[in-house]
């Protein structure tokens, strides 16, 4: 063989591989995507934020959800009526969803109002009025969904419904309503519900009105209907009255609190006390939902930008 030959021979596998690297190098820089990227190609370009955690959140429910890990999470989904300015130090509060900070008033024990200035003594309830703005609405789930008539689409499935189901995004309606105080109220309510164990439950019933005696009461209505403790049970929280939280209008709710206690303003800034629809409530409370993590630790809804 001559030289020419061989050489040309030789060089063959090196062309090809020239080839196939010209070619994987063209084909990525047609795309707008890394050709190494970790995400999913038909996620891009969507509004979705990708971060990292260490260890898997135990619990984003607002009334449970207590650790540092979680609040990365709920801080963007759940919205309360106070929040911390963003660069303000020391912190400070302001307006998150509220439309102006509220202040307490004060109350002696026969319920009348007491002059600013009264003393610690004289003060029985210290309450708060907050008004919340109008059209913020909650993100889009499938515990809103109606139908042309205005039925509610997922809140009364069997658990045969849900044999295909497996994560939530197979429920394939979802809607919307505006924020209301009622969910306020409602959340509040939750702290003292028997199978949630709030973690603060313990310190708010010392100091949110008949808090203690709500959760008595829905202990008793679960005990009296003799379901499992480890099953999920919707109790619809609006036909049980608590002393200390109250809806006075569409946007505005009251809270009274026992004594004085001006630390109470910061509590407004937490999860526990952001608004928890009762659709939502109802919806993850149905047969065979725990069972495939479909519940609020897995699937919270909000009305923040996540």
């Amino acid at each position: 063989m001559r030289a020419p030959d061989l050489l040309f021979n030789r060089s063959i596998p090196f062309v090809k591989w020239m080839l196939f690297i010209v070619t994987v190098l063209a084909t990525v820089a047609c795309s707008d995507q890394p050709w190494n990227s970790p995400y999913p190609p038909d996620q891009a370009g969507q509004n979705i934020l990708y971060s990292s955690f260490a260890s898997r959140p135990n619990h984003l429910d607002p009334a449970r959800s207590y650790a540092s890990n979680e609040v990365v999470f709920n801080g963007q989904i759940y919205e309360p009526p106070l929040q911390y300015h963003f660069l303000k130090r020391p912190y400070q509060l302001e307006p998150l969803t509220a439309t102006r900070m509220p202040e307490a008033y004060y109350l002696d024990e026969a319920g009348q109002r007491l002059p600013d200035g009264a003393g610690e003594e004289e003060i029985a309830y210290s309450v708060y009025d907050i008004e919340i703005q109008k059209g913020i609405r909650y993100q889009p789930h499938p515990a809103f969904a109606k139908d042309k008539r205005g039925r509610y689409l997922y809140h009364a499935l069997r658990e045969q419904d849900l044999d295909s189901v497996t994560t939530l995004s197979d429920f394939h309606e979802t809607g919307s309503r505006e924020l209301v105080a009622a969910d306020y109220v409602y959340q509040i309510k939750r702290l003292a519900h028997p199978r949630l164990n709030s973690p603060i439950f313990g310190l708010m019933s010392e100091y949110i009105v008949g808090l203690k005696d709500y959760a008595a009461t829905l202990k008793q209505v679960l005990e009296e209907e003799g379901t499992e403790a480890s099953q999920p049970r919707y109790l619809n929280l609006a036909d049980y009255p608590l002393a200390g939280a109250e809806v006075l209008d569409r946007y505005r709710y009251r809270i009274r609190v026992r004594g004085k206690y001006p630390q109470f303003r910061y509590w407004l800034a937490m999860p526990f006390f952001a608004p928890l629809p009762w659709e939502a409530d109802l919806f993850y409370s149905q047969p065979g939902m725990k069972e495939r993590n479909i519940t609020l630790d897995w699937y919270p809804v909000g009305t923040g930008p996540y």
